[in-house]
């Protein structure tokens, strides 16, 4: 990382520092109406930002680290308190944003498509904020390559996004947020695709660049390793500041302006649920557990917020139960026999893919079975999502052969392959697609539908279960987190029955938790004679699977 420019820049950081913060939010309640009532995804969040400071979020899914971002950008009101961000009171503002948000923000995307535009180069792509800010085209590009260079990626310039990899693209995506010089950089799990080498060249270009911007940073990660470019790193739990900490220090609980405190998990999931508070010297107070009492406990339910439980033996089969439509067989249960368990479902033999001169395939042989969860993992550019499209006959491949439910892809037309697709496979890809107006509950009934599957609510509630949803299934789409809404799209494909669940990085928006959860659900499907395919680099999934393969980059 550079070290000249960011420190003549030292001076003016601590100047803009005693002006006062460029994210200032006090006391943020925001409610998001639901049938009956309403959610509280902020209860009170307080949190300052620095001119210049980095912070690294961290917090479970449903925590609230979503509506902050938007929140922070402008695209939500609050309901109560008040949100100062680069000047501007956007907690409360009515007017339009769009142009404030395009001089003073930058915005860096888990998914680099959706802030890049296919159609331009990777230096049209950087050099075009500032082009509709007025800037001129020669000077926007020569502004836009040097940040190129400078963050190692020059050579790509003349390239679409189209030919760029995982890592490649986020880090031109990166160069697109900072390129305009804006005061603050939201960006929201930027690494959750990528392999664990490419995500640091992520988080080191991020850092350099928003150092060289003179920007303040805040960064929603699940990673622990983004802490890596952190000057402070947060945790939000339940809409609030829990806890707060310099990155190789402690962790220090935050007691908010009313007193409360949000304890850990390992102390308030203990005992009976009481904790007592002893005063030591000098202030210092400790905090105990009280033992188990059945008499005394108020409740034995389990703790809000714990990992789902392992689906028991009944739940195995329920959610892997195969379609219930007119000549669609049920599967059966796993050590009885299922039908076709152990059978290929998909098989590609010597398959190479490549886009011009960038071999991305070269030679690949997978058999996918079912009643086994087969892991695809790489590093980012490696070819992996590229398979999964040549196995469900998305992309046809250059040469080789794919077999799909006993079928040969090249045998089949375009209609051919989708009614085969609809037939066999269900399919979660990175960039989630879900009913937005509706609840979680009718996403699912609406997959079986368009299947013409007869509704089956027992086991569509039964899968929200084991995935942890079943307390969200009244609630609508567009209220979820980032994480919930992968849960559900997992969800959705598991309520068809399908011979073959195929599912491109599925825990990049998840918590540990929430992984593990999602881990289980997998390895129930494949127990009940589902074949299960994932691309992940996550070793979460690595070590639940029954087989891994390894793709090299071609």
């Amino acid at each position: 990382m550079s070290q000249g420019p960011a420190a003549g820049r030292g001076a003016a950081v601590t100047a803009d520092r005693d002006a006062g913060p460029v994210v200032d939010v006090r006391d943020a309640f925001c409610l998001h109406p639901v049938p009956g009532g309403a959610v509280a995804a902020l209860r009170g969040l307080t949190l300052a930002v620095a001119a210049g400071e980095r912070v690294v979020v961290h917090g479970p899914n449903g925590s609230g680290k979503t509506t902050l971002l938007r929140v922070l950008a402008g695209e939500q009101r609050l309901s109560a308190g008040r949100a100062v961000v680069a000047g501007v009171d956007v907690g409360a503002a009515t007017g339009d944003l769009a142009a404030w948000r395009g001089s003073r923000l930058g915005w860096v995307d888990q998914f680099p498509a959706r802030t890049l535009r296919p159609e331009l180069s990777v230096l049209d792509n950087v050099a075009l904020q500032q082009r509709l800010a007025g800037v001129a085209a020669d000077v926007a590009r020569d502004r836009s390559r040097d940040l190129l260079d400078r963050l190692g990626v020059g050579p790509l310039a003349a390239r679409t996004t189209a030919t760029l990899s995982g890592g490649e693209a986020q880090r031109v995506a990166v160069c697109a947020a900072l390129a305009h010089g804006p005061r603050l950089v939201l960006a929201d799990e930027p690494s959750g695709q990528l392999d664990a080498t490419a995500a640091e060249h992520v988080y080191d270009a991020l850092a350099e660049a928003v150092a060289d911007a003179g920007a303040c940073l805040v960064l929603v990660s699940h990673d622990r390793r983004a802490a890596r470019v952190a000057d402070r790193v947060v945790r939000i739990r339940d809409g609030r500041l829990s806890e707060t900490w310099v990155p190789g220090g402690p962790e220090r609980l935050v007691v908010d302006d009313r007193g409360w405190v949000r304890l850990p998990d390992a102390l308030r999931h203990s005992g009976s649920g009481l904790v007592e508070a002893d005063t030591g010297s000098g202030g210092a107070i400790r905090l105990q557990p009280v033992p188990a009492d059945p008499e005394a406990a108020p409740s034995e339910a389990a703790p809000s917020g714990a990992a789902p439980s392992a689906p028991s033996e009944g739940d195995r089969r329920a959610i892997a139960r195969g379609s219930t439509s007119e000549g669609a067989p049920e599967q059966g249960a796993p050590g009885q026999g299922a039908p076709g368990q152990g059978e290929a479902v998909a098989v590609a033999c010597g398959v190479r893919k490549a886009y011009g001169d960038r071999v991305v395939l070269a030679g690949v042989d997978l058999d996918v079975r079912a009643g086994r969860l087969h892991v695809v993992r790489g590093r980012s550019g490696s070819g992996k999502s590229t398979l999964l499209r040549v196995l469900l006959g998305l992309e046809r491949p250059d040469a080789g052969t794919v077999h799909l439910g006993g079928a040969v892809l090249a045998d089949l037309d375009r209609a051919g392959l989708a009614a085969l697709r609809r037939r066999t496979a269900a399919v979660v890809g990175q960039d989630v697609h879900l009913a937005e107006t509706v609840d979680v509950r009718t996403n699912l009934e609406l997959a079986r539908a368009v299947r013409g599957q007869v509704p089956d609510a027992a086991h569509g509630d039964t899968v929200l279960d084991a995935l942890g949803l079943l307390p969200l299934a009244d609630r609508e789409v567009r209220l979820l987190s980032g994480g919930e809404r992968q849960r559900t799209a997992v969800a959705r494909a598991l309520a068809t029955g399908p011979r073959l669940l195929v599912l491109d990085e599925p825990t990049s928006q998840l918590d540990e938790a929430s992984a593990e959860g999602l881990a289980r659900a997998l390895r129930a499907a494949a127990a009940g004679g589902c074949a299960v395919l994932v691309a992940s680099h996550d070793p979460v999934l690595v070590a639940a699977a029954d087989e891994v393969d390894d793709l090299e980059a071609g």
